[in-house]
């Protein structure tokens, strides 16, 4: 199994602990880069197929980074409704790994890492000065601190 495909699981399981409250009784903030937002959108997919009433107050807010998953506005408007308050896309064009990767996997030439979404309540964060996609793992701190205005801790 590929790092992609165990992603795509692991996003799953995320979802069902979310869903059960696994994590407490709280609205949660999910940050993630590189795979680690694509686990993040996929938990999301899932919470989406579940009824609102069990989905309610769970997610606060999403930060995804380089995310490798298409920008597809169908998927991308699904999960909007199970966030109660901003997801944002944080943004690269000159992320060429990210490019190559994706497009031979997904066979989309739309990736939400690279380019904006185009969701209503989605909001797109270009990140202006990323070196490559090794990058994301240094950077998300300052990226969040621009995006919000104050200092988030961030565990790597």
């Amino acid at each position: 199994m590929n790092a992609r495909a165990l992603a795509l699981r692991t996003g799953a399981v995320l979802g069902e602990l979310i869903a059960a409250k696994a994590v407490g009784n709280r609205p949660i903030t999910l940050v993630g880069y590189s795979l680690g937002s694509l686990v993040i959108l996929e938990a999301l997919k899932y919470l989406a197929t579940l009824p609102p009433t069990k989905t309610i107050h769970l997610v606060q807010d999403v930060f995804l980074f380089g995310t490798p998953a298409p920008a597809d506005p169908t998927a991308w408007t699904s999960v909007r409704r199970v966030v109660a308050g901003r997801i944002v896309n944080g943004y690269s064009s000159s992320d060429l790994v990210l490019a190559v990767l994706s497009r031979t996997s997904d066979v989309s030439w739309s990736i939400a890492g690279m380019e904006e979404v185009h969701v209503k309540g989605i909001e797109n964060f270009q990140c202006e000065d990323l070196g490559g996609h090794a990058q994301w793992r240094w950077k998300v701190g300052k990226y969040l601190e621009q995006i919000d205005g104050h200092h988030w801790d961030v565990v790597t």
